[in-house]
């Protein structure tokens, strides 16, 4: 495939931008990125900007289901909504749940321009098993994606082994079935699990040499019970647990002191900021300041709330400003950056994907920003403050163009999707 685009976003170490140049892929691979023109590109995105493939560091693609549902719950915390809302949905799920919901995340995705995502499914009623009917749905598609079981001990230690258990053997016996889904493990949190449960998640991780992704002090929830049970904050009782002897990714951490990002720090743990999700749940906003000065990699994720990551971007932008009550107290352009190169150095695959450059995947996408010129110092900012998914004119994986704007999602058509509407609208019924 030779694509030929007017700006090439490459998000490459040096952040370079490059116009008026073609791009070739050979066998799902950048060959070469070169200057100028060809006459019989595969792709024609001259008057077009092109950035990676967007990878979602943090996503529920389980939470599908709930937009729209004739919802009686109010709560007035976080832990409330978990109680009220949440827990109630995953004790709902069935395994065709489990199947469509991540089939249709997936192609929102895909349409949105995201071409790598890292999930977190929660549905102790369809263990074991759970993770085959997650990844059936994703590989429906086209799109690359870690998925996990969310392991939790918030009815039973027993039930919270069951998770280990699925996605242990999703790793070891299921995933190779599967060209573009991989597993790793997740512990829900530090309060709804037990020091046994932690050290266990630990050593079939490490044995599997998988990540492990924990919500960490997404909600004051986790700090209160951690004090009342350890006497300590969280990070500090999971470091003595061993918790970061395993490679982690710590969703959220909009609670953590300066002290525990350092030990974050020092244990190399990455972190998938959540920026919409944190606004929707009233929990605060996370230091990424103090991140960034303890050389903390940092990707983002739409934590299942909107399937548009550019939204999401946005939100990082706007509450870091607000933050620091500065019009100019955060560059827009690191936004575009955590949500390409950044999310994908959390996810480790950062020798795949999250830039455009020679030896990478051919995972493009093309945005359409109007008519207004587009000049090589300010593509990204424009992008960031601009486009959105409805912009999204052809979504590229391994150089096939897997979406194009007005059509369908490569694999997926009308009764795939009236299914999704119609499992969820069940899902309704049984809430």
């Amino acid at each position: 495939m030779i694509l030929n685009a007017g700006t090439l976003v490459t998000m490459n170490d040096e952040r370079e931008v490059r116009q008026e140049v073609h791009v070739a892929v050979d066998d799902g691979e950048i060959t070469d990125i070169a200057d100028g023109y060809v006459s019989d590109a595969d792709v024609d995105a001259r008057d077009e900007v092109v950035i990676p493939g967007l990878v979602n560091a943090h996503t529920h693609m389980y939470a599908l289901p709930i937009r729209g549902a004739p919802l009686s719950a109010a709560p007035e915390s976080f832990y409330q909504a978990l109680v009220d809302i949440w827990w109630e949905v995953d004790e709902a799920f069935t395994m065709d749940d489990a199947r469509l919901s991540a089939l249709g995340s997936c192609v929102e995705m895909l349409e949105g321009g995201v071409t790598t995502f890292c999930d977190n499914y929660s549905g102790p009623n369809t263990l074991p098993g759970a993770l085959d009917a997650v990844a059936d749905g994703v590989a429906q598609t086209p799109i690359r994606g870690m998925i996990t079981f969310e392991t939790t001990a918030r009815n039973s230690t027993e039930e919270a082994m069951a998770g280990i258990d699925e996605n242990q053997r999703f790793v070891q016996e299921v995933e190779d079935d599967y060209d573009r889904v991989n597993g790793h493990y997740c512990l829900h949190t530090l309060f709804t699990n037990t020091e046994e449960v932690v050290e266990e998640c630990v050593s079939r991780a490490t044995g599997d040499d998988r990540p492990v992704q924990i919500h960490l002090e997404e909600g004051l929830v986790d700090v209160h019970k951690s004090l009342e049970e350890y006497g300590k904050r969280p990070v500090p009782a999971l470091e003595e647990m061993g918790f970061f002897e395993s490679d982690v990714i710590a969703a959220h951490c909009v609670h953590s002191t300066e002290r525990e990002i350092e030990i974050l720090a020092d244990h190399d743990v990455s972190v998938a900021h959540n920026p919409y999700s944190n606004i929707n749940n009233a929990v605060g906003i996370a230091n990424v300041e103090k991140m960034e000065e303890e050389e903390i990699t940092i990707g983002i994720g739409d934590d299942g709330w909107d399937p548009d990551m550019f939204e999401t971007m946005r939100s990082a932008v706007g509450v870091h400003k607000l933050k620091q009550n500065n019009p100019s107290g955060f560059d827009m352009a690191k936004a575009l950056e955590w949500a390409t190169i950044g999310s994908a150095s959390v996810l480790g695959m950062d020798d795949e994907v999250g830039s455009l450059e020679t030896g990478k995947r051919g995972d493009f996408v093309t945005l359409d920003l109007g008519p207004n010129p587009v000049l090589a110092d300010s593509a990204p900012y424009y992008v960031v403050s601009a486009a959105s998914r409805a912009d999204v004119t052809r979504t590229i994986v391994d150089g096939d163009v897997v979406y194009e704007r007005g059509g369908s999602v490569d694999g997926v058509d009308e009764s795939d999707m009236a299914a999704v509407g119609t499992a969820s609208e069940s899902l309704w019924d049984r809430l």
